[in-house]
């Protein structure tokens, strides 16, 4: 065989190899994201210990509970759960946030189960880095009635989405008559919405634009809750879905104007989340930086630095659906909850997870509003 016609020879199978190799390469990439998207990387080795449910009612105003007392959780069987306990109109007074006795508690004295970035989500197509898998909609049917979502200016029109434009974001005005119709269908149900501000993702947002979109909700805005005075009590939820009252959404915003230097960027409506609420560190790179305390059960400094609600981040980052698993168990969250509340000397009102469909938060948020029912009578 010629010089010439080997080289040849040896240069079409160095064309036809190296794309065969870069195939292989992506498929086994892809492989792996699947496994590690789909499946535990490894079994939850221990059961949170249950160190008792220690929460405590608080008096008037907003003041917060400085006493704790442990009260130990029967968990209702999981076969058997049912969030929603209550039955439309005929329950109204008498049965709040699916609890039948809940109406009395304020609602900076409850627990909220609460989905991190709702509207990231594979089913409304964010595919990579998504942190959930169903829609927030059919979230709130499973009971979660706290919804932190980001508002993003996307070249000129207000959006719910995820750092990027492009990737799946949600329309303002769907998702709140989404909301609405739920509400609508739901009257002993309440709400509780906490905005991220993300002025980072193209250009400014202007609060009083998104307002604007919420406007276009018939109904919506009648039923939005506004604290005018920081020094008087929460209403209680009985308040809140009097059908004379009917204000059952409460809405937070952070990382957004500075309100108390120019009221008029804000709606009132829109209230500062830090104003009146405190939380802990939300980058937790693994379930270990969780489960030690000392990272997990420390407040960050934000503005005034209330506690009349105080919120737990129960998830890792980047999102992973095998780490929510453990992570919203509900022995974990029942040690998370309890040992931040000894360590707080105040209770709990939000736990913030990703991938809503797993675990148990829901049952054990009704479980804990149990416990403070059965403690105040």
């Amino acid at each position: 065989m010629s010089s010439s016609r080997r080289r040849k020879r040896e240069e079409k199978k160095s064309c036809c190899t190296w794309p065969r190799i870069f195939l292989l390469v992506v498929v086994l990439a892809i492989s792996a994201f699947l496994v590690w998207w789909f499946e535990p990387w490894k079994d939850f080795s221990e059961t949170a210990n249950n160190i008792g449910q220690s929460v405590g009612i608080g008096g008037s105003g907003d003041e917060r509970p400085q006493t704790v007392k442990p009260t130990t959780l029967a968990p209702t069987p999981a076969p058997e759960f049912k969030f929603n306990q209550c039955n439309g109109e005929s329950d109204i007074g008498n049965c709040c946030n699916g609890l039948p006795g809940l109406c009395d508690l304020r609602a900076d004295q409850i627990l909220y189960a609460t989905l991190h970035n709702g509207m990231s989500t594979v089913d409304d197509g964010f595919f990579v880095g998504a942190n959930h898998v169903g829609q927030l909609e059919e979230a709130l049917e499973a009971g979660y009635r706290g919804l932190n979502l980001d508002i993003c200016n996307c070249g000129g029109e207000l959006v719910f989405c995820h750092g990027i434009c492009s990737f799946a974001p949600r329309d303002v005005v769907e998702v709140m008559q989404g909301v609405n119709k739920f509400l609508d269908n739901n009257p002993t149900e309440t709400v509780i919405f906490i905005y991220q501000v993300n002025n980072d993702v193209d250009q400014e947002v202007d609060l009083n634009l998104f307002f604007d979109q919420l406007l276009l909700v018939d109904g919506l805005t009648d039923k939005l809750y506004v604290h005018n005075n920081a020094g008087t009590p929460w209403p209680t939820l009985r308040q809140q879905t009097d059908p004379e009252y009917n204000r059952r959404i409460i809405m937070f915003h952070y990382n957004g104007p500075d309100c108390t230097v120019n009221p008029s960027l804000c709606p009132s409506a829109l209230m500062n989340y830090y104003g009146y609420a405190s939380d802990n560190d939300w980058e937790h790179l693994n379930i270990e930086s969780i489960e030690t305390r000392s990272n997990s059960c420390e407040l960050k400094k934000n503005g005034i630095n209330s506690k009349t609600f105080v919120g737990l981040n129960n998830f890792v980052s980047p999102p992973s659906k095998a780490a929510a698993r453990q992570l919203n168990d509900y022995m974990a969250i029942l040690d998370y909850v309890d040992s931040c509340t000894v360590i707080f000397r105040t209770a709990i009102n939000f736990v913030l997870v990703d991938f809503w469909g797993e675990g148990d938060l829901p049952r054990y948020t009704q479980d804990h509003n149990t416990a403070l029912i059965n403690r105040r009578v």
